[in-house]
């Protein structure tokens, strides 16, 4: 499928090519393998079941049948220091796609860096792996049922939110356009473009955060301000303002009082 739109006076957006798969180990894994095979970026597989899905840092992704798991192949053209952006790009998209099925906007929120909630509670995970030149992201959206193993977050589902039944392959069309719409701006016009826009709905901006750098002893105490110009937590420590991006955990005062 080519996207078209007249903001860039006839440049094709980008293409995507779904495949449907009744089940696999991790649409990831699928990607990844045919990604080294030489497939082109845009494509993309659906599959109705995982056996073996993974979110980051290893953990297990809890596939339950009749949600969504998606992977798409990406080849960008901006300096590999910048790809991490793509997993906010892609968040932002998942909260447009939410907002298009018929969520209330005023209750979905973005959680730095990968994760979507809806009043609260985690309905979608974002996984980017990167490689030498291709990045696989792996979606995986609760739509009709909510993982019983998840003990970090409470957990949602669309259907919860929404009155409408759609076809996991509709859902996944919608996120694919909207998905290459972001991304061709993203590549045209850099992250500075949406970081506005994310802010607006960043979970818990303007609160008191706690941040374990990796390899560091001490905890790193300051107030959230969202997403600096490159992407990463912008946290104001005293008179200081500072940008992080790999960071082993954190979390928010209010949450470890709760």
């Amino acid at each position: 499928m080519i996207l078209i739109d007249s903001k860039f006076k006839g440049n094709f957006l980008s293409h995507f090519d779904l495949n449907i798969l009744k089940t696999c180990s991790s649409t990831n894994d699928i990607a990844i393998n045919n990604a080294k095979k030489g497939m082109p970026e845009g494509t993309s597989y659906l599959s109705y079941l995982q056996t073996k899905g993974r979110g980051r840092n290893n953990n297990q992704w809890e596939s339950m049948k009749g949600n969504l798991f998606l992977s798409i192949i990406f080849r960008p053209k901006m300096s590999k220091v910048k790809w991490h952006q793509l997993s906010l790009i892609i968040g932002l998209s998942i909260f447009e796609t939410l907002i298009k099925l018929g969520v209330d906007k005023n209750i979905i929120e973005l959680k730095w860096p990968n994760d979507v909630l809806v009043q609260k509670r985690k309905i979608s995970g974002v996984l980017l792996e990167s490689f030498n030149d291709f990045i696989v992201a792996g979606i995986g959206l609760n739509i009709s049922k909510t993982p019983q193993k998840e003990t970090k977050w409470n957990t949602t589902k669309l259907y919860d939110h929404i009155d409408n039944d759609f076809s996991l392959k509709y859902i996944a069309n919608v996120i694919l356009k909207i998905i290459f719409k972001n991304y061709s701006i993203w590549d045209n016009k850099g992250f500075n473009f949406f970081r506005n826009k994310i802010n607006k709905c960043i979970y818990n901006i303007n609160n008191k955060i706690v941040i374990k750098k990796n390899n560091q002893s001490e905890d790193i105490c300051g107030v959230f301000l969202g997403l600096g110009d490159n992407g990463g937590l912008k946290i104001k420590l005293g008179n200081e303002y500072l940008e992080y991006y790999s960071i082993e955990s954190f979390f928010f005062l209010d949450e470890e009082l709760t």
